[in-house]
């Protein structure tokens, strides 16, 4: 009799052979449905009538070639944004920045791996480069997928599902370590809740300036910082992508050297756009709150940051911020995981 997909399932559960050690390469967590536009395009055609938020990073290929040249970032996108078109208020730049050709904006040799790449080598490269997508390919004439924090959250929400419901789970303790559990184990019992993997607290007051989140961001290494209010209550959230959506588009498509993250504040300056700068970082916060317990299983955590496309969740409990969860979080427990199991096969 063919073995149902329940039961392969409840055999990975049993651990009956090891779930995260069959992850032998990155093709079997990647996507394969790669977001591609011609070298041709303009940023206009590109972003079109769509929400700029809902555009995650492209990959530009040469229209005659056919191979890839390289990465236009989600960030970029944002960052080049024109802040006033079609108000009254819309000037040039606005206008120009949209006709800027996509190669003008492109991260050239993005981070890329071949189909047979470990899902450690690929994590590496997102920790050291700080970049959030890894193109798959063995020929650059042919993209076979790319590889984000989402596919791991994906493969690691997959396991806990199956897993968290098969087998009764104990806290694992520092002893555990040195018996002869399987990597699935220590790892479904080691981070069982939203408070097993948060970040540190880290927010900011509402009414600070802008200015202030951008150099907490840089200083910090952080896409998200909670609003606060003086009792320790989280009031909103204010993204990355807010504060570049709230820039003026650079002068110029050559001065986008930043790695697709935020502006130097003295570049910010020089480019004259101290008014944004002494906004209260309250007044360009779009993010929606979203919050988990610190009990909550990290399955459920899981389920949604994927399911509402979300990149950070809040931990708080009676009203107090405890941390955040991130898919920055996720990648860095995965990473852990796979470093173990690299250790345990020599």
């Amino acid at each position: 009799m063919a073995q149902s997909v329940v039961d392969l399932f409840q055999q990975l559960a049993r651990n009956e052979f090891g779930f995260f050690a069959r992850l032998q390469t990155i093709s079997e967590i990647m996507s394969t449905n790669v977001p591609a536009v011609n070298s041709d395009a303009s940023l206009g055609e590109v972003i079109g009538h769509r929400d700029p938020l809902s555009i995650g990073s492209l990959v530009v290929m040469d229209c005659e070639k056919g191979d890839v040249i390289g990465l236009l970032r989600h960030s970029t996108m944002l960052r080049c944004l024109p802040r006033y078109l079609n108000t009254l208020r819309e000037n040039d730049r606005d206008r120009a920045i949209l006709a800027t050709n996509v190669c003008d904006l492109v991260t050239r040799r993005p981070p890329h791996v071949s189909s047979s790449a470990s899902p450690l080598e690929v994590l590496e490269l997102m920790v050291r480069q700080n970049f959030d997508c890894v193109l798959v390919y063995d020929d650059p004439h042919n993209v076979l997928g790319i590889a984000t924090p989402v596919n791991f959250a994906c493969t690691m929400l997959l396991y806990y599902r199956v897993f968290q419901t098969v087998q009764p789970l104990q806290r694992l303790r520092l002893v555990d370590l040195d018996s002869n559990l399987s990597l699935d184990e220590i790892f479904c019992r080691g981070a069982q809740t939203a408070r097993d993997v948060m970040s540190q607290p880290v927010g900011i007051s509402a009414a600070e300036p802008v200015a202030r989140a951008i150099k907490m961001m840089q200083d910090l290494d952080l896409e998200y910082l909670p609003l606060i209010d003086d009792s320790r209550t989280v009031t909103g959230v204010v993204r990355r992508n807010d504060i570049l959506m709230a820039l003026q588009p650079p002068s110029r498509p050559d001065i986008l050297e930043h790695a697709g993250g935020l502006p130097p504040l003295i570049d910010l300056l020089s480019a004259g756009v101290e008014p944004t700068l002494s906004e209260p970082v309250a007044s360009i916060a779009k993010g929606r709150l979203i919050s988990v317990l610190p009990t909550t299983r990290l399955a459920e955590t899981l389920m949604k940051l994927v399911e509402t496309g979300r990149d950070a969740v809040i931990v708080e409990d009676n009203g107090q911020f405890l941390g955040t969860v991130t898919l920055t979080d996720i990648v860095r427990v995965f990473r852990t995981l796979m470093q173990l199991q690299a250790i345990k096969q020599h």
